[in-house]
């Protein structure tokens, strides 16, 4: 018997894909580094969707990525709205994710020869 998958896990899966490249372009042009999305969070309602982004290089605070992602809402909610053809996109709202950074920060202490 096939595995059933709730709408709210395509539509989370959907706005994974379609926003991955234009807030990576984005990320370019602002000079914040490369931007990655690790994740989307849909509500059970699809009424908000929470974008979880990834960034390397540039060092830049993440501050001023929110900032820079919060002015891209608008735009990106309508690349939802156009490409997924929902009544209603979803209110869109970015998060930092720091899993990759604490991941790496915890491989190097487990790797670190003690003295």
């Amino acid at each position: 018997m096939p595995r059933e998958f709730p709408r709210k896990v395509r539509v989370a899966e959907s706005i994974q894909r379609l926003l991955a490249e234009p807030l990576a372009q984005a990320g370019r042009d602002a000079g914040l580094g490369m931007l990655t999305v690790t994740d989307v969070e849909v509500a059970t309602d699809l009424s908000t969707a929470t974008v979880f982004v990834s960034a390397f290089g540039a060092g830049a605070t993440h501050e001023k990525i929110l900032a820079t992602l919060r002015d891209l809402r608008a735009d990106m909610r309508q690349r939802i709205a156009r490409e997924l053809r929902m009544r209603k996109a979803p209110t869109v709202s970015f998060a930092i994710d720091d899993s990759i950074a604490n991941g790496a920060r915890i491989s190097e202490l487990l790797t670190k020869r003690p003295d």
